[in-house]
């Protein structure tokens, strides 16, 4: 592949990540099979955490004021085991996540029906509770690590509580940026320990630093564009990338 189409691949890759972080959470999921055009193995991952974590910083810096923490303090801990088994597993099983991300993509697709449904009959949204806190965060933190999944389930536990656009891109920008930083000395580990090769190269790295551009105008497209979407537009637009994001798990 010509390298100005490898940069071309990539920008776009980037481009789509800053948005996601700051007016469509979920849209990221559609740079995972970009990156995979250019990049192989290991190197998927560990050249897209250095792009997400940019853009994790400016969804941060500005929506930081919109973080439900009420929503996030109970998460903490189940997240935290979920993400430990999930470097567990990752370690013994490798790559082999086949069976878990159709369980996973069925459960997604059963959990955006459901607050597809809700949506439009206007339900009154439920309160977060301990069970549901624990079965999100379990679910959320595993799957962030074995196949970077943890998208769609976060972002349809928040919508079915009710958070308005603002308060879910605060509350997703802080959620990922501390699991997205908590990554980076498993992967150096698991990179210098285990078979397979390493996350991060010099080569990769400064890949990403060609792409800081097309991150930032993402970022900025994004925050321009959050402020003048529908709150049901929105609302659908997050429910509509889950769904998909759970179809592409399940199509593999």
């Amino acid at each position: 592949m010509f390298v100005w189409n490898v940069v071309a691949i990539g920008a776009l890759a980037a481009f789509i990540v800053g948005v996601s972080k700051t007016a469509l959470p979920g849209a990221g999921l559609l740079a995972t099979p970009l990156f995979a055009l250019i990049v192989d193995g290991r190197a998927i991952a560990g050249t897209t955490l250095p792009i997400l974590i940019v853009a994790d910083i400016f969804a941060v810096s500005w929506y930081r004021h919109h973080a439900r923490w009420d929503v996030l303090k109970p998460l903490i801990a189940s997240v935290s085991v979920g993400f430990l088994a999930g470097a567990t597993f990752f370690v013994a099983v490798g790559s082999n996540t086949r069976i878990l991300e159709i369980v996973i993509a069925i459960i997604i697709l059963f959990v955006v029906a459901l607050q597809t449904y809700r949506a439009i009959r206007r339900s009154t949204p439920r309160p977060a509770t301990m069970g549901t806190a624990i079965a999100y965060g379990t679910t959320g933190g595993f799957t962030t690590f074995v196949s970077n999944t943890a998208g769609p389930i976060m972002n349809t536990y928040l919508v079915g509580l009710g958070l308005q656009k603002e308060s879910l891109v605060g509350t997703t920008a802080w959620f990922y940026f501390a699991v997205n930083a908590a990554k980076l000395p498993f992967y150096v580990a698991i990179g210098r320990w285990t078979a397979g090769g390493g996350f991060f190269t010099a080569e990769h790295l400064l890949f990403d630093l060609a792409l800081l551009p097309a991150v930032v105008v993402g970022v900025f497209a994004g925050k321009h564009t959050l402020h003048r979407l529908p709150d049901r537009l929105f609302l659908f637009l997050v429910l509509f990338l889950s769904a998909a994001g759970g179809l592409k798990l399940l199509l593999g």
